[in-house]
């Protein structure tokens, strides 16, 4: 990672692409479950507020080992969850 502004801002996009389908879905199938939806669109932002949180206050333990392979688990974090919810989002609307 370059920075740590670039890191947010993909946290940022990658969360917002996640919560964009789930609205597109919603609003193309009309009360088609919603419910199911809206826990993913509950947890993506959770998720992005707690790996927010993480960036901006890297743990004492995890600043003293180092920074850059702590924020590359951060990132793998991100890919990963964002991979997952996708998976999951396609299996709901199948």
């Amino acid at each position: 990672m370059a920075s740590k502004k670039n890191l947010k801002k993909d946290i940022n996009f990658l969360t917002d692409e996640v919560i964009g389908t789930c609205l597109m879905h919603q609003a193309l199938n009309k009360g088609k479950k919603d419910n199911e939806l809206d826990e993913i669109i509950n947890e993506t932002l959770i998720f992005r507020e707690e790996l927010i949180e993480k960036v901006n206050n890297p743990k004492p333990t995890d600043a003293n080992k180092n920074l850059r392979s702590y924020y590359r688990n951060l990132y793998s974090e991100l890919l990963k969850k964002v991979n997952d919810t996708f998976d999951k989002l396609n299996e709901i609307t199948e």
